[in-house]
């Protein structure tokens, strides 16, 4: 959960170190002698690096990238930021700090740095900020401070996200917004999925309306199965999936029909300042150019119209957001042959599928208890082709006889119906599935 990080630039020696360190900042090859090369200062190559540096262990060990930073100030905020990564260095400290001026002491060094992006300046006073995370009204920030996570949980209950309540706050940065897989028109499962895939096809080609296309995104990356945020007034991310993966999404709709280029190296860097795992372009299309770009910076391109077909197809079938990330978030473009390859994946769950009901009828028909090579030679006789082997009927019995399902018991190596097989199908239905014309679908 995104926390927030209160540093105060009171004391002129202080606030000279803020505008230095934080408002200016440095260039990297200011600092190159101390940092590591793969580690992450900066988010892009147009910002310099930003820091600020404290003695305060304990508070500091608690600051995670993503937090927002608040700088306080004369009875107010000054600015806000949001933190990058952080370091615990010594020399790269005295390096920045122990400067005429400034109450250096080596034995209480403000070597805990904290890295910081997407900084901006703002002017708003500390009353609004205690009542809205619960400190009392007189409440000062003396020093480097996080706020409570039980407080932050209270915040995030009533705005929905720490990041709306903030922009609220300072009237600035962006509002995350959590989508679920609801249908917002209210419609049935099946005209919901169509006119999803409709809606995103036109919004990518309307460029005057960009926020409706992130928001239909954001709800398609939600009906696949992820956790789907969208970020309104979001520089580098417009839509953010945080599980079962994280992912950054660059939304672009174009009046044209494609995307000549989407900036690759920027996306990247924000994905790596992110912490995600994938960074994902969204457009109407893409030239060849843009393609040859993101093969070769790790980015995922993936047009209206095949995001579109890859929600129906997880509709239809039920796909789990586990299924599709594998082939969904490899880098380069999501082309027809991942379509196929999404097709292969159905086609083995139907395969399973109708092997779980022949496997029930089986067992039905057979009567009392049977091994999974007994369980064999019946469908051989009830089957014309496609009869699985002994061990692949053995999976299916070990599936079925499951606790959760508890369709089938099991006594060493042999098995029975728990029930009907009718009755088992019914069981499969309360599972999220429903077993129709011998193969196992999505509950509609």
């Amino acid at each position: 959960m995104v926390g927030i990080v209160i540093f105060t630039a009171g004391r002129e020696d202080a606030y000279e170190d803020y505008r230095r360190s934080v408002q200016e900042g440095y260039q990297p090859e200011e600092l190159a002698a101390f940092l590591e090369e793969n580690f992450t200062a900066r988010a892009s190559d147009n910002e310099p690096i930003r820091l600020w540096g404290t003695s305060v262990e304990d508070k500091w060990q608690n600051v995670s990238q993503g937090d927002i930073a608040l700088v306080y100030r004369d009875g107010g905020f000054i600015a806000q930021a949001r933190v990058l990564n952080t370091l615990d260095d010594f020399e790269l400290a005295e390096h920045l700090y122990d400067v005429e001026g400034n109450p250096w002491d080596i034995d209480n060094a403000w070597q805990y740095l904290t890295f910081f992006t997407d900084f901006e300046e703002i002017e708003v006073d500390i009353e609004p900020f205690n009542k809205l995370v619960g400190y009392d009204e007189n409440y000062r920030p003396q020093g480097f401070t996080r706020v409570a996570d039980s407080r932050i949980r209270d915040v995030h209950e009533t705005y929905d996200s720490v990041e709306t309540a903030i922009s609220e706050l300072t009237e600035s940065g962006s509002k995350v917004h959590i989508v679920d897989e609801e249908d917002d028109n209210g419609t049935d499962s099946e005209n919901a999925e169509i006119a999803l895939g409709s809606r995103l096809v036109d919004a990518s080609r309307n460029g005057s309306d960009p926020d409706t296309f992130e928001q239909l995104v954001a709800k398609a990356f939600s009906r696949l199965g992820f956790d789907s945020q969208w970020i309104e007034g979001g520089d580098d991310t417009d839509v953010q999936v945080i599980a079962p993966v994280h992912a950054i999404i660059e939304v672009k709709a174009r009046g044209s029909g494609s995307l000549q280029s989407p900036d690759a190296s920027r996306i990247r860097g924000h994905r790596d300042a992110c912490g995600a795992e994938h960074a994902v372009v969204v457009a109407p299309g893409f030239r060849p150019a843009a393609i040859d770009d993101a093969n070769r910076d790790g980015l995922v391109l993936l047009d209206a119209e095949r995001l579109a077909a890859l929600v129906e197809r997880s509709d239809h079938y039920g796909l789990t957001p586990e299924a599709i990330a594998p082939v969904l978030f490899e880098p380069g473009a999501f082309q027809d042959d991942r379509l196929d390859d999404i097709d292969d994946i159905i086609g083995a769950r139907l395969t399973a599928a109708e092997q779980l009901v022949a496997v029930l009828d089986a067992l039905e028909r057979g009567g009392g208890w049977h091994t999974p090579t007994e369980i064999h030679h019946i469908l051989v006789g009830m089957l014309d082709d496609g009869v699985p082997d002994a061990a692949a009927i053995e999976d299916s019995l070990v599936l079925l006889s499951h606790p959760a399902l508890g369709v089938v018991k099991r006594d060493e190596k042999r098995y029975r119906l728990a029930t009907s097989a009718a009755m088992g199908r019914e069981l499969l239905e309360k599972s999220g599935e429903i077993v129709s014309d011998g193969v196992v679908e999505k509950k509609k």
